[in-house]
């Protein structure tokens, strides 16, 4: 007589089959709703900007849609070339065989979400396009990210030391000031503490938290060499700003066009609607009636920077999808899914 094995029960649900489908629905459905949400964002600030314009009245639509265009493809040749620096800083504290192509293609495309979704959401995108388009190189979240928060708050530093030769000849606002006198120590301050943390207690943190203070921790030479190309991407920002405040008709000098930046992109630290409508554009006719232009031209360069710094980050984002050709879908989808 045989023995009679053991033998395992195993329960079949009626849905089994059904299971990949499923995961086809629900793969279908976050892409539906991103893009949704995407869409939605752009319509409300596309919205918003058509409705200042229409509050405004004709004659500021007229000044937006008959710009200078010589000055206005001057300026946007600036801001577009802002972008493969701000690339460059950020491969610098990367410290990671990422390559350059991966990194301006993060990065620009980052930029351009961050001017048209809130709450800076643009810069948790540049590290999930990172990790599509470095492919092996992919340095790991830790380093992407640690390094990306180094870059930024050289970038604080940056802007703040562009920024702070204004209040010595120009009408900076106190709020301003204040501001720059503050947001100056703190940067430093984050760059030495994340140092400090990393040399002192790295080692004793869960790996992924030490392997982020490593990516922030940037040694002073590389830290040195960021700034200073973030200096020049302020710097560069600084005259496309020019051209572009000249392109509706400010013809706003060096000294009104460094008081506009440094006010708007204080204004534009943490927007909290898509594109930072209605706070930019406050801020921006603050900063042109400080130093003496208003009117129809200072309402219509209120609403035209802005945009036109959108469609600068486009297509520098553009260029940057382009280098992966039939990748491209997988970068747009990591861009909105983030």
């Amino acid at each position: 007589m045989r023995p009679t094995l053991p033998t395992t029960r195993v329960s079949v649900s009626p849905f089994q089959g059904l299971a990949w489908p499923r995961r086809i629905a629900d793969a279908v459905k976050v892409k539906v709703g991103s893009r949704k949400l995407a869409v939605l964002l752009i319509l409300v600030s596309t919205a918003g900007t058509v409705l200042l314009m229409a509050r405004s009245g004709t004659k500021v639509f007229q000044a937006v849609a008959t710009p200078d265009w010589r000055y206005l493809v001057a300026g946007l040749a600036i801001c577009a070339a802002v972008q493969p620096l701000r690339a460059l800083a950020w491969n610098s504290t990367v410290r990671s065989p990422v390559g350059f192509r991966a990194m301006y293609a993060a990065s620009s495309v980052g930029s351009f979400l961050d001017t048209v979704l809130p709450g800076r959401m643009g810069e948790a995108s540049k590290v999930a396009v990172l990790k599509v388009a470095a492919g092996p190189r992919w340095p790991g979240f830790s380093r992407a990210g640690g390094s990306l928060l180094c870059a930024h708050l050289l970038e604080m530093v940056a802007f703040v030391l562009v920024g702070a030769a204004s209040a010595f000849f120009l009408p900076v606002p106190t709020w301003a000031k204040i501001t720059m006198l503050v947001g100056l120590p703190l940067a430093a301050g984050g760059l030495v503490l994340v140092s400090v943390l990393h040399h002192r207690v790295g080692h004793r943190l869960p790996e992924g938290v030490g392997s982020f203070l490593a990516g922030a921790a940037a040694p002073k030479r590389i830290m040195l060499r960021a700034g200073l190309i973030l200096v020049l991407t302020w710097v560069a920002r600084w005259f496309g700003v020019l051209f572009l405040l000249h392109a509706v008709g400010v013809h706003a000098g060096i000294g009104a066009a460094l008081l506009y930046m440094v006010v708007t992109g204080l204004a534009n630290t943490m927007p909290f609607l898509p594109g930072n409508v209605g706070l930019y554009q406050g801020a921006a006719l603050g900063a042109l009636a400080m130093a003496g232009h208003g009117g129809t031209s200072a309402a219509a360069a209120s609403v035209f920077t802005p945009a036109a710094g959108s469609l600068a980050t486009a297509l520098a984002a553009m260029i940057g999808l382009a280098f992966y050709g039939r990748r491209l879908g997988e970068l747009r989808r990591a861009a909105i899914r983030f």
